[in-house]
């Protein structure tokens, strides 16, 4: 009974880890795409206006637009999630190494059930020490990218395991 939760629990904290790589990979995105687009629109408007003259009202509007995400692009969150997700993930990664490690005894048999108890609710406790040290608010729901990291943790185990 035991060792079946510290089972999920580890499974638990691989698809916990999947889904942070995988909003990790959407803020990355979204601040690549918005500084193309700043970098786009500012070097390329000015020139494009000039030649095309007859689509001048076209041209202003992406300078408009440009200088609006350009002032909004602070507030934006994806540049603290990048750094958030970054750190966060190295630090569940080197919890979920130890914790297989671990499983190994556990497999085997050569802890108790009090041991394997323990040694779950320590990856539960690490697991919070680091979401709350790494990430100031929360962590934006994704039922699709939640169920690709469940996808991807079964890949893994099948794999490993």
């Amino acid at each position: 009974m035991t060792q079946e939760q510290y089972w999920k629990e580890l499974y638990q904290l691989r698809v916990h880890i999947t889904f942070i790589e995988l909003k990790l990979e959407q803020s990355e995105w979204y601040d690549r795409a918005v500084k193309i687009l700043l970098a786009v629109a500012s070097s390329s408007s000015i020139g494009a206006w000039a030649l095309w003259n007859d689509y001048s009202w076209v041209w202003a509007g992406i300078i408009a637009t440009s200088q609006v995400v350009g002032a909004i692009n602070p507030f934006l969150p994806y540049k603290n999630r990048l750094k958030a997700y970054s750190s966060l993930i190295n630090e569940l990664e080197e919890l979920m190494v130890r914790s297989e490690f671990q499983w190994h005894a556990i497999s085997q048999g050569e802890m108790t059930s009090a041991e394997i108890n323990k040694a779950r609710f320590e990856i539960r406790s690490l697991k919070q020490k680091a979401l709350k040290k790494h990430i100031q608010t929360t962590i934006p729901t994704d039922s699709k990218r939640n169920n690709k990291a469940e996808e991807l943790a079964n890949q893994y185990f099948a794999t490993f395991y």
